[in-house]
C-alpha cells in the first residue's frame, strides 16, 4: 500500500494505492484515481529554476517547464539549466531552452526583462 495527499483540486484527499490489485481508494473524484495511477506508474513534475544571464540589471530570470517532465528526469534537466546563459532582454514566457532533453517541454522565462531597470 502506497499513501498520497491528492493535488489536483483543492480538496487534498489522502489517497491509498493498493500495489497488488491496483485498486485507489480515498479519492472524492476521478482525478484522484488518476493521479495516484500516475504517480505510480510515471511520476510527472513541472520545474521551477533560475538561469544566469549576462546582463547587469538581472544576474538571473526565473523560469519554469512549459510542460511537466518525467519525475527522474529532474536531475539531468536541471544540468542543461544550469548550463544555459541568456544575453538578451526577453519577455515573460520566451523560451530558453527548446524541447529540453526531447521531452517536449520548453524553459520558458516566468518574469519579463525590461532594459534599463
Amino acid at each position: 500500500m502506497k499513501e498520497f495527499t491528492c493535488i489536483v483540486c483543492p480538496n487534498g484527499c489522502s489517497l491509498v494505492y493498493d500495489e497488488t490489485t491496483h485498486k485507489v481508494t480515498g479519492n472524492r473524484c476521478p482525478r484522484g484515481a488518476k493521479y495516484a495511477e500516475n504517480e505510480m506508474t510515471h511520476p510527472m513534475r513541472s520545474l521551477t529554476s533560475t538561469v544566469r544571464t549576462t546582463l547587469p540589471e538581472y544576474p538571473v530570470i526565473s523560469v519554469r517547464t512549459s510542460l511537466e517532465v518525467p519525475k527522474g528526469m529532474i536531475p539531468e534537466v536541471m544540468k542543461e539549466i544550469n548550463k544555459a546563459v541568456v544575453n538578451d532582454y526577453l519577455p515573460i514566457n520566451s523560451v530558453v531552452i527548446k524541447n529540453v532533453l526531447s521531452t517536449g517541454a520548453d524553459i520558458i522565462t516566468t518574469a519579463p526583462m525590461a532594459k534599463g531597470k
